[in-house]
């Protein structure tokens, strides 16, 4: 195997992520602004109601969590968004790339971009609410991105293949299942308040199991981190093996075609 040309693959997709991204001025809103207002909406939001230290920790985690899954998830679903806006999907499958070389690529860019928001959220979450995002070291940390962008890459990947399957109107899926994964996560409460059919989902989806791992270190109590991860790898293997299934079905249909006329 050409590890080299392969490695080039990856880096391609990440590539272009960049060059688009940089001529796009609203992309800085993506990285600045949007994430600093709903960060300091629920910060003062804490303050407002007095709540303590570690409920504050408990709602700044799902701010932030919320924000990188956002930022991470689009740069995947921009695989194929960017490609249907312009009217070019069938020159991207033209190349001798494979499902994951576009995905990981991509998602390689998000990490970068979700990391710098990570950071500046965080340092000004403890500027200005006291919220000690290494309370419990770097490793938890690290495990709680690691779920995150994750999950991202998964929603990302949920994106392009609708868009394969329903063409130009599946682009809303890039904003409504973040919403959805707000819902039903335990973003801002957990997820026991929820009805038990809600609970069900939240249970199959990983973010819930990074997020009541990363607030353990700060409200100690039960995890089941493992089976988060069993999720998460799951849902990677088959989102990917129905990508590629889906990219085939489009070029059978000829709905790769259709958009990029």
């Amino acid at each position: 195997m050409n590890w080299q040309g392969e490695l080039n693959r990856y880096l391609a997709s990440a590539y272009k992520n960049w060059l688009i991204s940089r001529r796009n001025i609203f992309t800085l809103f993506e990285l600045f602004f949007w994430p600093m207002i709903s960060l300091l909406s629920i910060g003062l939001l804490t303050r407002f109601l007095k709540v303590d230290g570690s409920m504050v920790s408990f709602l700044l985690v799902g701010a932030i969590a919320l924000t990188i899954l956002q930022v991470a998830q689009i740069d995947v679903a921009y695989v194929l968004l960017f490609d249907m806006w312009s009217k070019s999907i069938k020159n991207t499958f033209i190349a001798p790339v494979k499902s994951y070389h576009l995905v990981f690529g991509a998602m390689l860019f998000g990490i970068v971009r979700g990391s710098v928001v990570f950071f500046i959220l965080a340092v000004v979450s403890s500027a200005l609410f006291g919220f000690n995002f290494q309370e419990g070291g770097l490793l938890p940390v690290l495990i709680f991105l690691a779920g995150v962008f994750a999950t991202a890459a998964v929603i990302g990947i949920t994106v392009c293949i609708s868009i394969l399957t329903f063409g130009q109107k599946a682009d809303v899926a890039a904003w409504s299942l973040s919403g959805m994964i707000l819902l039903i996560s335990g973003i801002y409460y957990p997820v026991e308040v929820l009805p038990p059919i809600l609970q069900t989902l939240a249970r199959a989806i990983p973010l819930t199991y990074f997020l009541e791992y990363y607030r353990s270190v700060f409200i100690p109590g039960p995890h089941h981190l493992a089976l988060g991860i069993i999720l998460a790898a799951f849902y990677l293997v088959l989102g990917l093996i129905l990508f590629d299934a889906a990219i085939e079905r489009a070029r059978r249909t000829g709905i790769l075609l259709r958009l990029s006329e």
